[in-house]
């Protein structure tokens, strides 16, 4: 695992050289040219997809649901949304905040969580099943896609501090970085739900119930019904502003917090 971890401390430092650059892009635009940070932001995805296909191939595909490779995998699809959401949504103005979330996560997964080990890593036969993994791909995708709602959210909060905050006041509207933070949620809607179903059809083949109350399932499902009615307040007038970036919040960090469930298929038994 030593030169797959030497990829990823690489990896670490692209990334936190592209949070300097983000910062200092939205503060003076004029001294970070956007192909710098475009330049950056590529060479961080390439070497963190040459680490990731290295264990994808020397560990199997099933050993992502390991915390440490969860988190890996996580930051690469944080920053491949935000590509695609920056396409949809022109100078939203949110690159470092969900930069600096990246960040965050890539570098838990680091220092905190120790690197699986080949010899150790034991896959349970239960989830050694195509659902169990598109289950566990799919949550990871759309807890992505609301790691960049959760970064549009907060670009949003930043907005509203006071004048005097030169940097958080920025040199866009509110409405940019709220129309990226609802376009991430409808991405991260589709992504749950198929998490959700390919999980009941996993545990319905498992042990022939499509749901069996773990803790992984129940705490997606709570993520995905927080997602629902943030959805659906869209669309109600009192509910724009700050109370809607505070739902995708509340949703962000819950989804969060349900990573570590998803790595139930690394149990030997239940």
């Amino acid at each position: 695992m030593a030169n797959e971890t030497a990829l990823y401390f690489a990896a670490n430092l692209i990334l936190f050289a592209l949070v300097l650059l983000s910062w200092g892009h939205l503060s003076r635009r004029r001294r970070v040219p956007s192909r710098v940070l475009r330049g950056t932001l590529l060479l961080f995805l390439s070497c963190q997809a040459v680490a990731l296909l290295w264990s994808g191939a020397r560990l199997g595909p099933w050993a992502f649901a390991h915390p440490y490779l969860s988190a890996m995998f996580l930051a690469e699809s944080v920053v491949i949304v935000y590509l695609i959401l920056e396409k949809m949504t022109t100078h939203s103005g949110v690159s470092p905040f969900v930069v600096s979330l990246a960040f965050i996560i890539h570098s838990c997964g680091l220092v905190v969580i120790p690197p699986p080990v080949a010899e150790a890593l034991r896959i349970s036969p239960f989830a050694r099943s195509p659902w169990y993994l598109f289950h566990l791909l799919s949550a990871l995708v759309g807890c992505s896609a609301y790691t960049c709602a959760g970064g549009g959210a907060i670009g949003y909060l930043a907005a509203t501090l006071p004048p005097r905050c030169r940097l958080a006041a920025g040199w866009l509207s509110r409405q940019d970085r709220q129309t990226f933070t609802r376009r991430a949620l409808v991405i991260v809607f589709p992504w749950l739900s198929a998490s959700l179903m390919t999980r009941a059809l996993w545990t319905q083949l498992a042990w022939g119930t499509h749901w069996t109350w773990h803790p992984a399932e129940v705490s997606l499902l709570v993520v995905w019904l927080i997602l629902t009615m943030t959805l659906h307040a869209r669309s109600l007038p009192r509910w724009q502003g700050r109370p809607l970036a505070l739902l995708s919040l509340l949703g962000f960090s819950l989804a969060m917090l349900s990573l570590p469930l998803l790595a139930q298929g690394l149990a030997p038994t239940w």
